[in-house]
């Protein structure tokens, strides 16, 4: 049988008894008029959350909505008081990306996520894929998304060196991978996920790599997973190369996961 509980369950118009917690994602406007949509078709008077200090710990696209809106706001208080319980509520659902986490724990203090910030900035890699890096693994793992989004994520010893080495060879690379040397665009996830595992094949050259692709650039526009550019990779590291003792098979140390066998996991 099911037992009665005693939410603390409120209604207002006053819009300015609440407050934004600190680290909480932008409000996105284009969300807050999808959901203007949605609430004016059906109004299922769902409750934004606060704190005891009245503090939005989950919904603040639906205030906005409600708000522009001029309906009353149902909201729930829940016994929270710590900036993290924000993040807690969203580890579980997929409305907040990597980059909310990042921005949240960013404004949080957190000087991991912000120099993990900086070498995306640096770079021009996604997050996860910094991640990666600074974590010294091959493939983003559900434990390091897990540390990361609870703000627990830490930089190991090494993490930052290994990141530079590899970021710096992307940045050399990217003017053939997008045509553009513009640390303001981001390579593929899939590219840089390509480059990360050819880097752990025990052959894998990177100044032969640079070199062949001076003339090779056209070749990456066909991709567009891992895959294809490991085959695209292969291809042209292979170019040229006439000493099949000097050649490298990508694809099989992919397909194989030999890749995955230096992992500390």
């Amino acid at each position: 049988m099911a037992r009665a509980v005693n939410n603390k369950f409120f209604e207002t118009r006053d819009y300015s008894i609440f407050k934004k917690v600190r680290g909480n994602r932008p409000v996105d406007a284009a969300h807050v008029q999808q959901l203007k949509k949605l609430i004016a078709d059906k109004d299922l008077m769902d409750p934004i959350r606060v704190n005891k200090n009245k503090e939005v710990v989950d919904g603040q696209h639906t205030l906005q909505a409600r708000k522009e809106l001029g309906l009353p706001v149902p909201y729930i208080i829940i016994n929270s008081d710590d900036p993290l319980d924000v993040a807690r509520l969203n580890t579980g659902r997929k409305n907040w990306s990597l980059d909310h986490y990042l921005h949240h724990h960013c404004a949080r203090g957190k000087m991991d996520y912000k120099i993990l910030k900086s070498k995306m900035t640096q770079y021009g890699i996604p997050v996860a894929e910094t991640l990666v890096l600074l974590q010294k693994v091959n493939t983003k793992y559900r434990r390091h998304s897990d540390e990361f989004k609870l703000g627990t994520f830490k930089i190991p010893a090494g993490g930052i060196q290994h990141c530079d080495r590899i970021g710096a060879q992307l940045l050399k690379l990217k003017k053939y991978f997008l045509g553009t040397e513009d640390t303001r665009r981001r390579i593929k996830r899939a590219c840089v996920t390509a480059y990360l595992i050819s880097d752990k094949h025990p052959k894998w050259d990177f100044d032969r790599f640079y070199t062949a692709c001076k003339t090779k650039s056209a070749w990456f526009l066909s991709g567009t997973s891992t895959e294809d550019y490991i085959n695209i990779f292969q291809k042209i590291f292979n170019s040229g190369l006439k000493d099949s003792k000097k050649k490298i098979n990508l694809v099989d140390f992919y397909k194989s996961k030999d890749y995955l066998e230096t992992e500390n996991e």
